[in-house]
């Protein structure tokens, strides 16, 4: 669930040619410009630099910040940093988000200049031909733009999974590192042999818990080799 997507809620996506202070400076001056305000509003100043989430209407506003928190949770996550980063790496993603945010713009731009074309309320059968093809056709854009954040939240997903199955195995194996006291303890105790087996059973699931990292590792760099840009790129 998205919740409020306020124009100051969502990061202005800013070129990702650019140097790191300028990026910052646009990202700083961009959320000053859209504090308080709601939008959408045409964006007029520094487009080929910046997107400002308030040059975006409400649904376009939403699949961005998807993309957004996609993209976070790749990134930061300890599985990206140590295993994907190679496979996709964090100046694609950045282009992803910045080709989502400009067809983004465009898509809002076009559909303020339909509600503009129609103002007036009346509209003959060539002209409602004409407003239903156009908005045919922002309709396959938005589509293809929410294809590519689906993309972004799969990848995400299976990093999210194969985080988890890391923190498992991590976990399992520092348990199994022990297995000979809580063997030596029953052998002190009791010769149980249920609890002999029970115990020697943590390596086999330490094995098992490793085996399932490895393999949504696996999906998530399947996840992340579909999200590669073209070399021309």
């Amino acid at each position: 669930m998205v919740g409020n997507v306020g124009a100051w809620s969502v990061e202005p996506v800013v070129h990702p040619g650019l140097r790191k202070a300028k990026r910052q400076r646009l990202i700083r001056m961009t959320k000053e410009q859209i504090a308080g305000r709601t939008g959408p509003a045409r964006q007029i100043r520094y487009r080929d630099q910046v997107v400002s989430p308030l040059a975006l209407e409400l649904e376009c506003r939403k699949l961005l910040q998807r993309a957004q928190r996609a993209i976070a949770t790749i990134v930061k996550s300890g599985v990206y940093a140590g295993d994907l980063r190679g496979t996709v790496e964090e100046p694609v993603l950045q282009q992803h988000e910045w080709e989502i945010a400009v067809a983004l713009r465009e898509i809002t731009e076009l559909l303020l200049d339909l509600v503009s074309s129609y103002a007036d309320g009346t509209a003959g059968p060539m002209t409602t031909a004409m407003l239903v093809s156009q908005n045919r056709a922002i309709s396959i854009a938005r589509d293809a733009t929410t294809a590519r954040v689906l993309a972004l939240e799969l990848l995400a997903s299976q990093v999210a999974a194969a985080e988890a199955a890391r923190r498992d195995w991590e976990t399992a194996h520092r348990m199994a590192a022990n297995n000979d006291k809580y063997l030596d303890l029953v052998a002190r105790t009791a010769a149980d042999q249920h609890a002999t087996a029970e115990i020697t059973g943590l390596a086999e699931q330490a094995a098992e818990a490793a085996q399932a990292f490895r393999e949504t590792l696996q999906r998530a760099t399947l996840a992340a080799e579909a999200l590669a840009l073209p070399e021309s790129r």
